[in-house]
């Protein structure tokens, strides 16, 4: 079996690092297991690092300064991350009107269709858009992974 190409988006790649009042922890943490494992090619946007590091700074996690660049530092071990082109982010910006999404979240749906990957994610919009599907509707079609939350 060839290894599916999995674009993460932020929310998803949070849990990672994060776990108090996340959900789907255990499933977003499956997926860097899949990684390492090579049943998943999984990829950030360049752009997961900014919002990763702005949830742990903001959010309800309120971590330090330092944390955040251990995270960070962590981030670009676990996988790499890739600058969406011109073309990808014209197409997020066709979706992001068609849906009503943030660009930066539409995005990741437009590099994920670009490229012809799966984009994971747990934000409601674009997964009630069609243009992504959580860690736990995902695992099952890797042949294994822990069930929902």
């Amino acid at each position: 079996m060839s290894a599916i190409d999995v674009i993460s988006d932020a929310n998803v790649a949070l849990k990672w690092f994060h776990e108090q009042g996340e959900e789907e922890v255990e499933q977003a943490r499956a997926l860097v297991a899949a990684h390492q494992a090579r049943r998943v090619a999984l990829t950030v946007l360049d752009l997961t690092a900014y919002e990763i590091g702005n949830a742990l700074l903001r959010g309800r996690a309120k971590v330090g300064a330092e944390r955040v660049g251990i995270v960070l530092d962590a981030l670009g071990e676990i996988c790499p991350a890739i600058r969406p082109d011109v073309a990808e982010l014209k197409l997020a910006s066709k979706l992001a009107e068609r849906h009503g999404l943030t660009l930066y979240d539409a995005a990741y749906a437009a590099v994920a269709q670009a490229r012809d990957a799966t984009l994971v994610t747990l934000d409601r919009s674009l997964l009630g858009a069609g243009l992504g599907i959580s860690p736990s509707a995902l695992l099952p079609r890797l042949g294994g992974g822990p069930a929902r939350d």
